[in-house]
């Protein structure tokens, strides 16, 4: 018998692709500048799943450099797009915007049922 890798009811099917909470946070932590706080939140546009990635920041990274900002989201879509093996919005969020729990971190906000 193999080893469980991941949690099935964790997973979300985005486009035909499988996609786990915990690709999304492997691909990030290759990414420097990022926070280790994210939320991802799916939507339905005409009848097709999106997949939008709130990333928080570090102090440093959320300045008056637009280009820097637009780099470093060139960089996490990247990362993203080459573990997922689909190509998601990523939105940069200043560091402390991402809601946080005592329990268990709410990482999905599923507005597909709306």
């Amino acid at each position: 018998m193999r080893r469980i890798g991941r949690r099935s009811d964790e997973m979300m099917i985005i486009r035909g692709v499988n996609v786990f909470p915990a690709q999304v946070e492997a691909a990030l932590m290759e990414v420097e500048g990022t926070l280790p706080h994210y939320q991802i939140v799916l939507t339905r546009v005409h009848g097709l799943d999106q997949m939008e990635v709130q990333v928080e920041v570090t102090p440093e990274m959320f300045s008056d450099k637009i280009g820097a900002l637009e780099e470093l989201n060139d960089r996490i879509a990247a990362a993203l797009d080459h573990v997922l093996g689909i190509r998601v919005a990523v939105t940069l969020v200043e560091p402390h915007t991402i809601q946080r729990s005592e329990g268990k971190a709410k990482r999905v906000i599923d507005r597909r049922k709306q």
